[in-house]
């Protein structure tokens, strides 16, 4: 293969560029286009620095060939520099770590470099002293108060925000304020007398009686549901069903109950209804947890992703939300909270300050109680309703790096002063145009499915498009032609993931211009057309050795 290229025209009227701190040179965000040599990509000195980096750090998720990237060099947008003159298109966006706007907003840029100046060399244990900076550095404070006024228009109510490392940890966070509310409550409930014959019930012991009041375990349930992701921590990975390697091996917390995220789904297959003392006075606790029934008045949380990531860019139905509305409905009474895991929905994503609020428009029942943030905030924290923590005991929780990153800190602030701007290349708000862009992206791929159709019957190359804002997916036949899309989207200079088994997802800046999705669109289709054409090759010889 030659070395390719996507050759569209210009965009005069997008002023956006990028000037490059070591080199001098500036980058104009509507005139780049996609220029890769696959000689390069996967020649030998790829092949070194993967080797290299292989030799000191063990595999994780990274795909079979060596996809290097240099964000030194040129990155602005959706557009980050490969080495030599190697230019890419990324819809993987550090899988929606590298901020709501890509690479290097011209607004956001300028002033963290500044800020690099005095603040790179700086962490401290952040949530456990105060801050207060100059040169107009945003302080930890200030963010909290900006994410706590977005939750509050979106929901109503009170939150306060708790900062962790990363999204995992914030949403162990969440986790903890919804265990101890439910040990709280359950403690009232029994009193010491039945929360021990409970506890006598379910094998769990007190550590050191003689010293305090700790139990080997609290058995209040979390649920989560099949094809979620939540994390790589211990209760984090737990509640994580996505891929088996994630978890085959690794020991999980007790106390866990997985749901399909399909509308079909019967929630009293899962809880058991009865009043808590009733079980235990006719001690058939032990016997409902063995029947892999929650005890309905143990449930602590359902956590749930608003748009399923790992599970294959799943966008729950009305006859879903309808169910879980109810099911929470039922359950809030009983002291369940309902924790968001906004991640990846998170920031305007979706067209929303979170995905959740696509939802609870319709279904006022899925307000959240706890929302887990990270990967665009560039710093993990959650946000907590406030009446959840008004004797909230010190030294439950901590951070003791998040909140002490204050560049981190300083560009989650500076994206949100941003999100409330007009991008003068767009002429609407970036939430409308992440919604608006996102439609558009939808209808292309549709348009563009039809064609390969047309071109190559009965392929059936890309199928069930969906999405909302800047999140969406396509379906292909199998898993290996999934594979074999991200492997030759690397080729053409597009970086690409696939999620489920057989789904590739796209994931957009707030900012996408009409002229990049265009340009996303002219890339799969290369790459579909060079990919049938050998699939149908394949088949035909099969169909003829047969």
């Amino acid at each position: 293969m030659a070395e390719y290229k996507t050759n569209l025209p210009a965009n005069t009227k997008d002023k956006a560029t990028f000037k490059n701190p070591f080199t001098g040179e500036t980058y104009n965000r509507g005139s780049l286009n996609v220029k890769v040599n696959p000689e390069d990509l996967i020649g030998k000195r790829a092949q070194e620095i993967a080797k290299e980096h292989s030799l000191h750090i063990p595999p994780t998720t990274k795909p079979d060939f060596p996809a290097i990237m240099d964000p030194t060099h040129i990155a602005i947008g959706p557009f980050v520099s490969g080495f030599d003159d190697n230019l890419y298109f990324d819809a993987v966006l550090g899988v929606g770590t590298n901020a709501v706007f890509g690479y290097n907003q011209p607004n956001i840029f300028g002033k963290l470099q500044r800020l690099g100046s005095c603040l790179a060399g700086y962490m401290g244990a952040g949530t456990d002293f105060f801050f207060d900076l100059r040169h107009g550095a945003p302080t930890p404070q200030a963010l909290a108060a900006e994410m706590t006024k977005l939750a509050e228009q979106a929901y109503g109510g009170k939150y306060m925000m708790n900062f962790a490392n990363a999204g995992t940890e914030a949403n162990e966070n969440a986790l903890k304020v919804a265990m101890f509310n439910k040990f709280r409550l359950v403690k009232k409930q029994l009193g010491d007398d039945m929360y021990k014959q409970m506890c006598d019930q379910l094998g769990i012991h007190q550590v050191r009686p003689d010293i305090d009041a700790l139990w080997s375990n609290y058995p209040f349930f979390i649920m989560a549901f099949h094809g979620a992701f939540h994390g790589r921590t211990a209760t984090s990975n737990t509640l994580s069903m996505s891929k088996i390697r994630q978890k085959e091996g690794y020991q999980s917390i007790p106390y866990t109950v997985h749901i399909p995220f399909s509308p079909s789904i019967d929630f009293d297959k899962y809880i058991d209804f009865t009043p808590l003392e009733t079980l235990i006075k006719e001690n058939r606790l032990r016997e409902v947890i063995d029947s892999r029934k929650a005890p309905a008045d143990l449930v602590a949380v359902l956590i749930m992703e608003p748009v399923q990531g790992e599970g294959g860019y799943l966008i729950p139905d009305k006859q879903l939300l309808e169910k879980l509305s109810d099911f929470v409905g039922k359950m809030r009474p009983r002291g369940m909270l309902l924790q968001s895991d906004e991640v990846q929905c998170g920031l305007y994503r979706t067209g929303e300050f979170t995905g959740m609020q696509n939802w609870y428009k319709q279904f006022p029942n899925l307000r959240p109680d706890t929302m887990s943030f990270a990967k665009p905030l560039h710093v993990g924290g959650v946000l907590i309703d406030k009446a959840l923590l008004g004797d909230w005991p010190g030294g439950k929780f901590s951070g003791t790096w998040a909140e002490g990153n204050l560049l981190g800190i300083a560009m989650a602030f500076y994206t949100l002063e941003e999100l409330k701007q007009v991008d003068p290349a767009l002429g609407i708000s970036y939430p409308d145009n992440a919604k608006k862009s996102g439609e558009y992206l939808r209808a292309e791929i549709e348009k563009l499915g039809a064609r390969l159709e047309k071109e190559m019957p009965g392929t059936n190359l890309i199928s069930n498009t969906r999405g909302i804002g800047q999140m969406n997916a396509f379906d292909v036949p199998d898993h290996d032609f999934q594979s074999a899309v991200s492997y030759e989207g690397f080729l053409h200079g597009l970086h690409i993931l696939g999620t489920g088994d057989r789904s590739i997802r796209l994931f957009g800046t707030v900012d996408q211009r009409q002229r990049e999705a265009d340009m996303l669109i002219g890339i799969i289709e290369d790459v579909f057309k060079k990919l049938g054409k050998e699939r149908a090759s394949k088949n035909k010889s099969t169909v003829a050795s047969a």
